[in-house]
């Protein structure tokens, strides 16, 4: 009678000490590294509803900036992500619409991020591909 109290009491403890999988996993979605429009630094973001999304390895010039906003993603995995948005033209000339796809995640700096990303812009049949900043 002993053991099967011992043995119940164990399990107990064991199953409240040890989370599931599901919260375990929890905190460790892939991101992707945006530059935040009011600090200027990086950030890291999980399906932002707006990002800019700067080169890697180039200096921090417009030249090297993707801005979109009003973001919405249709798919967003550990693997991949694949959304639409809208990137504001230069001298407000309005917005043109983008297809994104981010890809190759990496593990740097402590978190899984997207290290490419893929824009492609309808209304010119024009895309574009470029690796993006792995730390914030």
């Amino acid at each position: 009678m002993k053991v099967i109290g011992i043995v119940a009491c164990c399990a107990i403890a064991l199953a409240v000490a040890v989370p599931s999988a599901s919260v375990a996993r929890g905190g460790h979605a892939t991101k992707v590294v945006c530059i935040s429009q009011k600090s200027g630094k990086r950030v890291y973001r999980d399906t932002p509803e707006r990002c800019t999304f700067h080169k890697r390895g180039e200096p921090m010039a417009e030249a090297f900036f993707v801005r979109t906003k009003d973001d919405s993603w249709h798919v967003w995995t550990r693997s991949n992500a694949r959304g639409k948005g809208k990137e504001p033209t230069p001298m407000g000339g309005g917005e043109v619409r983008v297809r994104i796809r981010l890809k190759h995640p990496v593990r740097k700096c402590g978190h899984r991020v997207f290290s490419r990303a893929h824009f492609f812009f309808p209304k010119t049949n024009h895309g574009t591909t470029m690796p993006l900043d792995l730390c914030a």
